[in-house]
């Protein structure tokens, strides 16, 4: 079964989608907190990135609610200005805008490693 990646931004972030599905990965999109949390839940992925500001809710307050729901991976990708506070939220990693896709999906090889060590 191929990693599923959930991708929450209000922008397409065809760069990053491209990058990442080229690396092997499943992405599914959402494009507002409401629906990435409904698709938390319907999809069940093996890790999310979040874009920052998402509309409906501050990128920050969204990292808190899914950590509250589980210990999935968690990547932001923001202004350097959120780091501290995504990171202190329970965010995994940081990547601030405009993000370096062989940065990214590095991130994203890491932590999913981290994880599968973890089960």
């Amino acid at each position: 079964m191929p990693i599923r990646i959930l991708l929450i931004d209000k922008d397409e972030m065809t760069a990053a989608v491209k990058a990442l599905e080229l690396a092997g990965y499943d992405v599914i999109k959402a494009v507002n907190a409401v629906r990435g949390l409904k698709k938390l839940r319907e999809v069940r992925p093996d890790l999310v990135i979040l874009g920052n500001p998402l509309p409906q809710s501050p990128g920050e307050e969204l990292v808190w609610r899914i950590r509250q729901a589980s210990y999935l991976p968690i990547v932001v990708i923001g202004s350097k200005e959120k780091e501290t506070e995504s990171l202190e939220l329970g965010a995994d990693a940081y990547v601030t805008q405009p993000p370096n896709m062989s940065e990214l999906v590095a991130r994203v090889r890491a932590l999913l490693r981290r994880k599968m060590k973890q089960e």
